[in-house]
């Protein structure tokens, strides 16, 4: 029986501490690279085929050649969470990571001229507690000095392994106690550093564009819930005074589906906490994903 995780580096199936990784990778020296991750809920993979299909969109915009295709990338991936099985816990919920940098600089420290690709594939436990806490409680969000990236400097749909623009808002956020809210440069409201946001207005899903956010998955599978449930959705800009008019608002990322918020400076949601709206999207995705996020029992055979 495997005691230690595994993950998968550069071709090959390892135990977490056995994994190496240069310290002159590009990744680590420039930030030079793309991510993604992927729910793991009790032991199942959430859209996998989604979350690697949006990995090798943003591949080909940073140009990088992770040396295989989408296909084998999934068929590595689904290897190594098999290595995995007999390690990870009974109902608990993992962020599968699928890191991929540039590779290890030359001398030269061109990007044209690094050598192939690090290519990594992990899992890191989430704490289903806090997540379970926040879902039946509902968070608080602060609006940040910080400024999302406009597309003109770097494409905010690209999930890029360079963050410090998001985790600067963080780091604003949590000085009031709070996550983050970040605008874009004209003052619409963009998203928060690791989630995308959407507010009810008028019994309308309002979400900002993908302009000036990530192409979030989870927002996707929101629009097609929101089609089955016959609920109306609008990608549009607003700000902060359309928020404050707002009956309810969440936010959605892949490890936590969709999670109520039920303060953003001083500004609460006209409905409790989650709001109606909020708590079709939330049984949607327990019924969807046989995990129920708000009690931490599982119900998918």
């Amino acid at each position: 029986m495997t005691h230690d995780r595994v993950l998968y580096l550069n071709g090959e199936i390892i135990e977490e501490s056995q994994a190496r990784i240069s310290p002159f990778d590009r990744g680590f020296l420039w930030g030079d690279g793309v991510y993604e991750v992927t729910p793991c809920f009790d032991g199942h993979l959430y859209r996998l085929g989604d979350h690697i299909a949006r990995l090798y969109r943003s591949l080909r915009y940073v140009r990088i050649d992770p040396g295989m295709t989408p296909e084998e990338m999934e068929r590595v991936t689904l290897d190594t969470h098999k290595a995995n099985e007999d390690c990870l816990e009974e109902g608990a919920m993992y962020r599968v990571g699928h890191w991929v940098t540039r590779g290890v600089d030359d001398l030269s420290m061109a990007a044209g001229a690094a050598s192939k690709a690090t290519v990594l594939i992990f899992w890191r436990l989430a704490d289903r507690e806090k997540v379970a806490q926040n879902a039946r409680e509902g968070i608080r969000l602060s609006v940040t000095a910080t400024r999302r990236t406009p597309p003109e400097c770097v494409e905010p749909r690209a999930k890029v392994t360079s963050k410090m623009n998001q985790i600067l808002a963080e780091l604003d956020a949590a000085a009031s106690g709070s996550l983050s809210l970040m605008l874009d440069i004209h003052g619409n409201v963009a998203e928060n550093s690791v989630a995308n946001f959407f507010i009810v207005r008028d019994g309308v899903l309002w979400t900002p564009p993908e302009r000036n956010i990530l192409e979030g998955v989870t927002r996707k599978v929101v629009f097609e819930f929101a089609g089955r449930l016959g609920i109306p959705v609008e990608e549009r800009s607003f700000t902060m005074y359309d928020v404050a008019q707002a009956e309810e608002y969440f936010i959605t990322s892949s490890a936590i589906c969709a999670l109520p918020v039920k303060e953003i400076d001083g500004f609460r949601p006209k409905t409790g906490v989650p709001g109606p709206v909020t708590r079709q999207l939330m049984d949607a995705f327990t019924e969807n994903t046989g995990y129920d996020f708000q009690t931490r029992r599982t119900s998918l055979m």
